[in-house]
Parts: structure tokens; C-alpha cells; sequence
């Protein structure tokens, strides 16, 4: 302790002696240990912390699927009872939906958000109510369900914290439903959408066997489940399918004949596809750290070139290899310490920046703030880096010729050894700064392709608000369809509104959850429900397609005419005509969406209109159908306006209409078209904004290393370049003579960088879209860019070598 002691006094006092040094170092490592502690603070909260739940390990999710799931999510009320009966997999399987009700009985009406889920749920999720108690089994009926359990926030905001809420009624969709009980306040739900709002509030699924849409092939609710003590997933999931073998086989006309089931732990369809852009950005970060280790090191090198001369007395008076060594690295663990120091003060405030930045879907942000495991690996890494970049410096500055060290004058040359690994240092920062520059590149253009896709309308002055119908007013399909045509008359005689329209489900919305796929029947084709193919499902008003800008390619649009006529018609997407009837006409062909019922009117196609893109502008198209809102009226519709009103004044007006109407309908989700494209684009700008700041700072590391490695160069060789210049070498031969030398070690480095980078394109390539991870033109702009970068880095040193005064250069030897 007393040598370690000694060493540390000695560090800060050469620390002192070179503040510029010990400024520049510990700022550098302050911004990379910084950004590692940020990021790594984020996914510790999303990835790494267990789920808040009793034994999260054995929680999963279930999923009925087929080959034409892209992504099965859903499962049914039958196929779980039958899961329930004949699996020995699980301890429990709860059911769960969306349940977004209308609270009336204050100054406005409010939706809030919850679930309907079995009485299962919560003993499931292992989780009890703080008061009151959970749901009875007799209360999962449909006849007994108007019961509520509350969120800890909700609870406090609406009663205070009263315990005596309990017991109390709320009026939601004009029906009292009685609070049963309050849930903790770390309690952190589920979601049908797997969104991260907090919901509001929980009440029983209330379903049974006799429900017309508790059927097998009625696929509206999620699974969760709870396996076995001992039963691991690989087990379930394949006594899963064996059942799904065996219900095909006892029930064909309700599943496809290749029905499997898709059972993931709970983990893993939380996080979905946030994780692998969360360890690409923790990655970023270690190359940035990498870089500035480069850099100091590099200036390490530099300072115990200085130091041949002290080094060799020490030696010469005793003391060891490893005693030299040691002192050496004390200071450069000492300046990464107070590195790390710093770097945990930016991440803290960083990481309340970072997650302002981040998007909605990504779960479990409000557990991302600083604990002690934190602290813990800001601390690892500060000493890790210390060491990284101080090892090798010490242990060359120990290694030197001690009776030529103190034969030579302080102007010494620097050895090739060091010279070797200093060169080694550029190429593995000009390699780092490739990969991350061309990473940010690559979802830069991936990016840019996103915003340039045509969604298939025009979103220009498009605006939608969402309202809720609900309660015995509005219990029959009448009442809503004429609340709803009343509405859109008031709304189309505002000032400013070229179009209203109402929509069932809206386009790119399907990026954030919210779609409605229908089975696709053609009258004179009888295929098997199960076998039936699906599309995308959307009931509008008659003047949807104009007021959305959607392009009538073949027959025509609906009509005003067509709501009243009882034979209903329909329109059809470009991809569905050409998937459905390849080389046929698909106009007056009679379709349903649904399950086939040959007693229900079939709809006649009268138009085949452009595709649209309803999971997002990076997704591919879908098949569509359009029916008139009038055959299926439904009680939570989307209107759609084209105003030349600003937004603000625009939600304004339409409140006021809607109010004068019905005071207790209430308006949720007002947004541009504009807002709901950058919502459904926001993890991929999330990622795509920090990759590219780390790159930028990369570049700039990049830039800085290589200018102080041929600085260096230049003031080691300054008598070499004073003999050739007295000789009569001209200007213009240093200049290439220095800038040569470095831009050969930039090559290098460029060749390692798009070595190393063609190796990751798999992790790079889920992170793309319109964009191959091998993009050549991608690849030669990053490494042009690297290249100025490079030639600007070594050009200000050459050019400073070949203004040397000869004289000055010969006049020390």
C-alpha cells in the first residue's frame, strides 16, 4: 500500500506538470465511458433486469399459427380451453385483450386504458392487489364481469390515494362497474399492443363457451401462461404442437392443416425487436471507448518515449521491470478513474436525454436510472481502460536499452518496436471509425428509403382523431351509423375542410399494433375456413378513398348511393386482385370478409384501388379489401380530415362538433398523418440518430489520432527532414514523403474497417430496410470520407515538415 501510495502521488504530481495532457485525456475518456455507462444503463433496464414478476423465468407467451402467420400473436377462447384440458405443461393460461372503456362523470368524458382478462391473469403474472382483492371465479362470466381492478396511478389520480375507493362505482360506457381492488404501484402490465403505456384499469374477460366469438377460429386474444416447476420451454413447445396436431386432426373445419403453436418465453415478445438495435448501439459505444483508448495510448506512448532517459536511471538504481511498470500504469489508471468520474456525471444527465429521445414501443423505460450495478460497471470499465491503454506503453517504456537511453540526448529516437505498435494503434481506429461511419451510412440511406416510400395516399393535410361510441345509447347499429354520419355532416361544413371521412382501422397504424385481418372468401370458391387466405380488413365511409388520396386504378369508387343500396359492394387492393385472381378480372366478383355465412349478402367488387402500407412504410404490402362502414358499423371509428386548418384549431372544432352532439363522447389520439408516420419510424430514427452521432465521433477520434501520431512523426524526424532539405529535397517531395507514410497506415486501416464490417452484416442487416449491409455505394462514400478525413490529418503535419528551416533542424546535432 505504501509503494501504491507513493505511485499515486508521484502520477498526480506528472499529471500536474502536463495539465493540457491530463485535460484532453480525461475529456475523451469522459465522453467515451459516458456514453457506454448511458447506454448500458438502458439496457440493463430494458434487456438485462429481471421482468417484476414471480419467477419470471417460467412466464410465456402462446400463439396459434400457420404458415401464412407472419407473425402469430393471437390465439382463441376454444383452442385455449382445449389447451387447458389436455396440456401438463403449465401451472395456468390466462387470456387477456384491450379494453378501452369511456368514463362519463366529471367535467369531460375520458377513455382510459386497460385489459379484460380471465381470472387467471394476475395469479398468473403472480401478482396480488395492494387492497381490496382479485377477481372471483363467478365474476368471469359474462353475465357477472362489470368489475374493476385499478392502477396504482390511476387510484391516486382520480381518488387520492383513498383507501375507501374500494367498493365505489365507475361509470364506464354508461355502465357502473364496482372497484374490487388497487394494484401495486411497481406493477408494470401487459399490453395487447406490446406499447408502453401504463394502462388504467382491469376487468374480467367474462367469456364462455357459448359466446358466438368464444369459437376456436375467433383469434382476438393473447396468451400467457405459466409453465411447470421443472418444465422448460423446449418441452412445451413441443407437447404444444403435438395438441395443435391432435385438434387439426379432431376439428379440420377450424384450423389449417399445418396449425402450430408458437410459445416464447415472456421475455422475448416483451423486448421484441428493440434488443438486437440495443447491443448494436451498446457495441457503438465500445468502439467509441476503443478509439479514444487508441488516442491516449498513443499519447502515452509519447509521454514514455520522454521518460527513456528517468526510466533508465531508475533501472540503473535498482529498481525492477515490474516496479517501473506499475508506477507507469498507476497514471494512466488514475487518469482513466477520473475519466470514469466524469463520464458518470454525463451519463447521468445523458441518460434522462437518451430516454427523452427514445420511443414509445420500446417497454421498461421508466426502470432506467442509476443503481449500484451501474456505478459498478462505469467503475470496471474506467479501470479496464486504464489498463488497456497504459499496459502497453509501460511495459515498452520498461523494455528500453538502459546504458544507449543515457548515452543519448533528450531528443532520442523513438524505437522501431514502438513506432510498430503506434502505427498498429492508427489502423485499428482508422478500422473502429469504418465500421461505425459506415453503419450510420448504412441506416442513414435505410432511413431515408423509409420516408421516400409511397404509403399509397396522400398524406399531405391529413389529420385523424379517434371517438368512442359506447353505452345504451349507442347499442344497435343504427344509432352509431347515424351518430357517425351526423358528425362527418358538421365536421364537412367547417371552414377550411375539404373531406371527412371515418375509418375502421387507418393505414401505418399496423406499425404500431392496431390492424384487422379478415378472412378473404370468394362466392364460387369453397375452401375450408381454416385454409382461407387473409387480408386486411377496412370498413370506411363512402368518400374514403378520395378524401385519402388512394388511386382508383380499375372500375370505380364507392358512392353515397352505395351506403343506402342493400346490395353491398366493395373494392379490393392492387396486390389482393393479383394474388386472388392471377390473370382474371376480378370486377363483379362476390366476396365476404370474415367467416363464410352464406345467409349474409355477398359484397360485389366495383373497384381495384393502389395498395397501401399498413405496417409501416418499411414493411411490404398487404392484401386489402374496403366494405362501406354501413354493413358493419362499429362503435370506435378514425376520422379522417383534409384541412387547410392548422392542427391546433382544427381538433378544436371538431371537439366542439362532436360535443354539441353528445357531451359524453370523447376524442383520444389527435395526430397528423405526419405524427403517426414519424411514430411508426421512431426506433428506427432512434437508432439511426445515436449510431450516427457515435460515428460522427468516431470520425473525429479517428482524425485526431492519426494528426497526433504524424505530428509526432514529424517532430522526431525534424533533423532527418533538415539533411534531406540541406541535400536539396524540395517541398513537394516531403509533403508526399509525410503524407504518404500516413495515408498508407489510413488504407490499412480502411481495408481492416470493410474487412471487419462485411463480417457483421448479418447483425447490421435486421436494422435495414431497401438497403443491402454490403451497399457498394454506401461502402466507397464512407471510405472516401475516411480517406479525406485521413489526408486533412496528415497534410497539416506534412505541410508543417516541409517549412522547416534546415538551419534550425541541423542546429541541435
Amino acid at each position: 500500500m505504501g509503494i501504491f501510495l507513493q505511485d499515486l502521488r508521484y502520477a498526480m504530481r506528472t499529471l500536474a506538470k502536463t495539465p493540457g495532457f491530463a485535460v484532453v485525456a480525461i475529456l475523451t475518456l469522459a465522453l467515451g465511458i459516458g456514453a457506454n455507462t448511458a447506454i448500458f444503463s438502458v439496457v440493463k433496464a430494458v434487456l438485462l433486469n429481471s421482468l417484476p414478476y414471480r419467477q419470471p423465468e417460467r412466464l410465456v407467451t402462446l400463439a396459434e399459427g400457420d404458415p401464412s402467420s407472419a407473425r402469430p400473436t393471437n390465439v382463441s377462447f376454444g383452442t385455449r380451453e382445449d389447451w387447458r384440458t389436455r396440456s401438463r405443461s403449465f401451472e395456468s393460461i390466462a387470456l387477456y385483450r384491450d379494453f378501452s372503456p369511456t368514463m362519463t362523470g366529471g367535467d369531460v368524458p375520458e377513455i382510459l386504458l386497460g385489459l379484460r382478462v380471465s381470472r387467471d391473469f394476475f395469479p398468473t403474472l403472480g401478482v396480488q392487489p395492494i387492497l381490496g382483492r382479485n377477481f372471483l371465479p363467478e365474476e368471469d362470466r359474462p353475465d357477472r364481469r362489470r368489475v374493476l381492478l385499478l392502477s396504482h396511478a390511476f387510484w391516486i389520480r382520480r381518488f387520492a390515494g383513498n383507501p375507501n375507493a374500494v367498493g365505489q362505482t365507475l361509470l364506464l360506457d354508461q355502465i357502473p362497474y364496482q372497484i374490487v381492488g388497487v394494484l401495486p404501484e411497481n406493477f408494470q402490465s401487459l399490453s395487447f399492443a406490446n406499447d408502453a403505456k401504463p394502462r388504467d384499469v382491469w376487468a374480467p374477460l367474462g367469456y364462455d363457451l357459448s359466446l358466438p366469438y368464444a369459437c376456436r377460429s375467433c383469434q382476438h386474444l393473447r396468451a400467457l401462461a405459466r409453465l411447470k416447476d421443472g418444465v422448460t420451454v423446449g418441452h412445451a413447445r413441443a407437447e404444444m404442437n403435438s395438441i395443435a396436431a391432435q385438434l387439426v386432426r379432431e376439428f379440420p373445419a377450424d384450423y389449417a392443416k399445418d396449425s402450430y403453436v408458437l410459445v416464447q418465453p415472456l421475455r422475448e415478445t416483451w423486448v421484441g425487436n428493440v434488443q438486437s438495435s440495443l447491443w448494436l448501439l451498446l457495441g457503438a459505444t465500445a468502439f467509441v471507448l476503443l478509439i479514444a483508448c487508441a488516442n491516449i495510448a498513443n499519447l502515452f506512448l509519447t509521454k514514455a518515449a520522454g521518460k527513456r532517459r528517468e526510466v533508465a536511471l531508475r533501472a540503473a538504481l535498482g529498481a525492477s521491470r515490474a516496479r517501473i511498470v506499475l508506477q507507469l500504469l498507476t497514471e494512466s489508471v488514475l487518469i482513466s478513474l477520473c475519466g470514469g468520474a466524469g463520464g458518470i456525471l454525463l451519463a447521468a444527465w445523458g441518460t434522462g436525454f437518451l430516454v427523452s429521445l427514445a420511443p414509445a414501443q420500446i417497454p421498461r423505460l421508466n426502470e432506467v436510472h442509476f443503481d449500484i450495478p451501474i456505478l459498478l460497471f462505469a467503475l470496471a470499465i474506467s479501470t479496464a481502460t486504464g489498463i488497456l491503454m497504459g499496459l502497453v506503453p509501460a511495459l515498452q517504456a520498461s523494455r528500453v536499452d538502459h546504458r544507449e537511453a543515457l548515452q543519448q540526448g533528450a531528443r532520442g529516437m523513438v524505437g522501431f518496436a514502438k513506432s510498430r505498435f503506434r502505427s498498429l494503434l492508427v489502423v485499428s481506429e482508422v478500422a473502429l471509425a469504418f465500421v461505425l461511419t459506415l453503419a450510420s451510412g448504412l441506416l442513414l440511406k435505410s432511413f431515408w428509403s423509409a420516408l421516400n416510400v409511397d404509403p399509397g395516399f396522400n398524406m399531405q393535410n391529413l389529420s385523424m382523431v379517434s371517438f368512442m361510441l359506447g353505452g345504451p345509447r349507442y347499442q344497435d347499429d343504427k344509432s352509431v351509423a347515424h351518430m357517425e354520419r351526423q358528425t362527418m355532416d358538421r365536421i364537412r361544413a367547417l371552414p377550411g375542410v375539404q373531406g371527412v371521412t371515418i375509418v375502421s382501422v387507418l393505414p401505418i397504424s399496423g406499425a404500431l399494433g392496431n390492424w384487422d385481418q379478415r378472412g378473404f372468401n370468394i362466392q364460387d370458391r369453397h375452401i375450408a375456413d381454416p385454409d382461407v387466405p387473409s387480408v386486411d380488413a377496412y370498413f370506411v365511409s363512402p368518400d374514403y378513398i378520395r378524401t385519402m388520396g388512394i388511386r382508383v386504378l380499375r372500375g370505380r369508387d364507392f358512392t353515397e348511393a352505395d351506403a343506402e343500396n342493400p346490395a353491398p359492394v366493395a373494392l379490393i387492393s392492387e396486390s389482393t386482385a393479383r394474388q386472388m385472381w392471377p390473370g382474371e378480372d376480378p370486377l363483379g366478383k362476390r366476396i365476404q370478409l370474415g367467416g363464410r355465412n352464406d345467409d349474409r349478402p355477398w359484397s360485389v367488387i366495383v373497384g381495384i384501388v393502389n395498395d397501401v402500407r399498413q405496417y409501416g412504410v418499411d414493411s411490404p404490402v398487404t392484401p386489402q379489401a374496403y366494405e362501406l362502414y354501413t354493413l358493419e358499423p362499429f362503435g370506435a371509428p378514425t376520422l379522417v380530415i383534409r384541412s387547410s386548418l392548422n392542427s391546433a384549431t382544427l381538433f378544436r372544432s371538431v371537439r366542439a362538433q362532436i360535443s354539441a352532439l353528445d357531451k359524453n363522447v370523447p376524442l383520444s389520439s389527435p395526430a397528423t398523418m405526419s405524427d403517426l408516420l414519424a411514430e411508426s419510424l421512431a426506433q428506427r430514427r432512434f437508432t439511426m440518430e445515436l449510431l450516427g452521432g457515435f460515428g460522427a465521433l468516431a470520425l473525429l477520434l479517428a482524425g485526431i489520432g492519426i494528426y497526433g501520431v504524424m505530428a509526432y512523426g514529424v517532430a522526431q524526424r525534424s533533423s532527418e527532414i533538415g539533411i534531406r532539405m540541406a541535400l536539396g529535397a524540395q517541398q513537394t517531395g516531403i509533403l508526399q514523403l509525410i503524407a504518404r507514410e500516413g495515408m498508407i497506415l489510413a488504407g490499412l486501416g480502411l481495408l481492416a474497417g470493410a474487412a471487419t464490417s462485411l463480417g457483421l452484416n448479418r447483425l447490421l442487416a435486421s436494422q435495414l430496410y431497401a438497403v443491402k449491409a454490403s451497399d457498394p455505394v454506401t461502402f466507397a462514400g464512407v471510405a472516401f470520407l475516411l480517406a479525406g478525413v485521413a489526408f486533412l490529418a496528415c497534410y497539416m503535419p506534412a505541410r508543417r515538415a516541409a517549412r522547416v528551416d534546415p538551419m534550425v533542424a541541423l542546429r541541435y546535432e
